[in-house]
């Protein structure tokens, strides 16, 4: 008999960590969830708000090979992953296993791969999370609600595309593309001028020069709106002279960023990387579940990925002091390690943010076993950890307030200009200027919220004191205009949606692709842009469904679902103060969208080929592909791509977006063009 058995979500996972535990134990895997909701009907009871559950299509042979391990098994330990999910898919497994397993259960969770998580872990076992499971059953049934009840607005409202869909967090992230979309589109662009002055010390032997900007005009803040403006400064200050009215120096504390959580990571490797959300979690993915190293048994280099959480936990802050003094030296090293505060009052402080395993495993030591990739992405996190327990980077500061006497009459234009020269790197001598991209240092002619110049920041300055006459060498006026809002990037979006309150870290990546997926967005110049149909869309939901694309509501449901988790609300209280608004409201729009149908705008993106099309139906037009609250979801099999509607032989069906790479994921959704339901076969490698 197996003394031990040990149950995780992904088969990479699970052959981590037999590396890792004794002969004494089994380590199996579910691939993802067992059970799901059937995708041909609501399935929820409207009387308790209980899904409809039944076994994933394939998973019947995997769930005989848990019953049996169980079965030879004393103790079952299940370490599925430690958010919903996770503990939903550890009470499903439960449940399942029946007899086999009665008693032996016991729920565990560890936030990294390694040996002393491992033991520590199955040291402290615990019961099933009730909170976590209901959290994750009403999030589950209110998807389901809001896009099964919802979407039939949109089939109604817009004539001909039965493969439209609303979703509770996918509508309001359309909601914020379009919105954005609306305010470049409504955006009147402002001209304005700003003047700007080459100065150097009379008498300065090297004659060092700087810049500085007009800031004041009669103790306001200036206001040139025409070349006209600007061409009366200029003539004013003809002949005028320029002295130092004001030094003050002093210095700036610049402190170093927490470190990453699911969003933050993210948005900095779409700015640094260049990497879109999907590709990011995917190498994020590889790197927690274990990557192959010299010693040659796999091994897990980072800490778990889905995570709103900047907590650092107290060893590896002493871990990362020790790298810091080995290779930078006790200088960078704080008296007392940073603690970071998480601002997002729903994130979970027992979760840790994504940090290294080991911070001795530089990147530069352990590039030989990595993908380009997956070392960009190591390199990345582990600089961000360390820089997040240095010292912060200390700069000295000039600001320079000039004085312009014209004919020796009172000052009537203020100039500025401001230095700052770096004194001690700190953190930024290893997560430095040129890589920080995401939150850059202010640009060289700072702009205040008027659009005017707040002063020009000189890399270097001469030594001036109060009353140092100068030489003014050059005046520069400066046509300008105000720019509209930028579009979104796929990052940025998601920085927003978490800002928002919107959606969890499980979600962020898989919100962005279902709105492509949907073709509700493309894609430009790397940002995120309403196709014709994504406006239409929401129009028609703002129009008739309101509350589907208020960002507040989808918001304060959020909370909602976390308050259930923390076992301060009940799922079923919760769901009927939900549903009874929620269905008076989409009655109501199902009658007012078909009076006032339209036919769904066709696009590039959004127009079927004309060759090897959908088939067609009795009536002659194309076959709809049947809803999936699936799509967009992450694969159950290889857990890295997603999962897309597809059109088979036999019907539609869902796949994996990875298909090319090897992965066989299908499952049948049934609706084919014959009538039947055929099981799809997964194909051969």
């Amino acid at each position: 008999m197996t003394k031990n058995l040990l149950i995780v979500e992904s088969a990479k996972k699970a052959r981590t960590i037999k590396g890792m535990l004794g002969a004494g134990y089994s380590v199996q895997a579910t691939s993802g969830h067992i059970l799901e909701m059937p995708a041909d009907d609501l399935h929820v009871n409207l009387q308790d708000f209980t899904p409809t559950l039944q076994l994933i299509r394939g998973k019947g042979k995997k769930l005989d090979e848990l019953k049996k391990a169980a079965a030879a098994a004393e103790t079952v330990y299940l370490a599925t992953d430690l958010d919903r999910e996770g503990e939903a898919i550890a009470q499903h497994v439960a449940e399942r296993l029946g007899r086999s397993a009665a008693g032996k259960i016991q729920r565990i969770t560890f936030s990294a791969i390694t040996q002393a998580d491992l033991r520590a872990a199955l040291a402290a076992p615990r019961p099933i999370n009730r909170g976590l499971v209901e959290a994750q059953t009403a999030r589950r049934v209110i998807d389901r609600l809001v896009g099964y009840m919802v979407s039939p607005v949109l089939w109604a409202g817009l004539s001909g595309r039965k493969r439209l869909s609303a979703g509770r967090v996918q509508s309001p992230a359309l909601w914020l593309v379009v919105s954005r979309e609306r305010e470049i589109a409504a955006f009147v662009p402002e001209e304005w001028w700003s003047i700007e002055a080459e100065l150097s010390k009379t008498g300065d032997p090297a004659r060092q020069k700087f810049w500085a900007s007009l800031f004041k005009i009669k103790g306001e803040k200036p206001a040139l709106k025409t070349e006209a403006d600007a061409q009366q400064v200029l003539a004013d200050l003809r002949g005028a002279d320029w002295r130092v009215q004001r030094v003050e120096k002093g210095t700036r504390l610049r402190k170093p960023y927490p470190p990453f959580t699911t969003d933050s990571l993210q948005q900095a490797a779409s700015s640094q990387l260049g990497f879109n959300p999907r590709l990011t979690m995917k190498l994020a993915q590889e790197l927690y579940e274990g990557v192959t190293l010299g010693e040659g048994k796999a091994v897990g280099l980072i800490t778990y990925i889905r995570t709103d959480s900047v907590a650092v936990a107290p060893e590896a802050q002493e871990a990362a002091r020790a790298v810091i003094a080995q290779y930078f030296g006790e200088a960078y090293l704080p008296a007392q390690p940073p603690i970071y505060q998480t601002r997002d009052k729903t994130a979970q402080e027992a979760h840790e943010a994504i940090r290294p395993v080991d911070p001795q495993r530089t990147p530069k030591g352990i590039e030989p076993y990595l993908t380009a990739q997956q070392h960009a992405l190591y390199r990345l996190i582990w600089r961000r950890f360390i820089a997040s327990q240095m010292k912060p980077a200390l700069y000295d500061t000039i600001t320079v307030d000039i004085e312009t006497l014209i004919s020796r009459r009172p000052t009537v234009y203020l100039f500025r200009a401001t230095g700052s020269t770096l004194r001690f790197a700190g953190f930024l001598k290893v997560y430095g200027v040129d890589a920080d991209a995401e939150e850059a240092r202010p640009a060289a002619r700072p702009v205040a919220a008027n659009g005017q110049a707040e002063g020009i920041e000189n890399e270097q300055m001469p030594d001036l004191a109060q009353g140092d006459p100068l030489v003014l060498h050059q005046l520069r006026p400066q046509q300008h205009f105000t720019q509209p809002p930028a579009r979104y990037t796929e990052a940025q979006l998601i920085g927003a949606l978490k800002k928002l309150g919107l959606g969890r870290p499980s979600t962020y990546a898989t919100i962005v692709e279902t709105l492509k997926d949907r073709k509700y967005v493309g894609l430009e110049k790397k940002r995120l842009f309403p196709t014709p149909l994504g406006m239409q869309v929401c129009e028609l939901l703002e129009q008739h469904v309101q509350l589907a694309v208020d960002v507040g509501f989808t918001a304060a449901m959020e909370e909602n679902l976390d308050r259930i988790a923390r076992g301060a609300a009940n799922r079923l209280a919760i769901m009927q103060e939900f549903y009874a608004p929620f269905k008076t409201v989409v009655d109501r729009a199902l009658v007012a969208a078909a009076a006032t149908s339209q036919p769904a705008a066709k696009t590039a993106e959004t127009a079927r080929p004309k060759r090897g099309g959908a088939r067609r139906s009795k009536s002659g037009q194309p076959a709809a592909l049947p809803e999936s609250d699936k799509a967009g979801q992450p694969c159950p099999q290889c857990g890295q791509g997603s999962l897309v509607v597809k059109k088979g032989k036999y019907g539609p069906f869902l796949g994996c977006s990875r298909y090319a790479e090897g992965c066989t994921f299908t499952e049948n959704l049934g609706g084919g063009a014959r009538g039947g339901r055929r099981k799809y076969r997964p194909r051969k490698k």
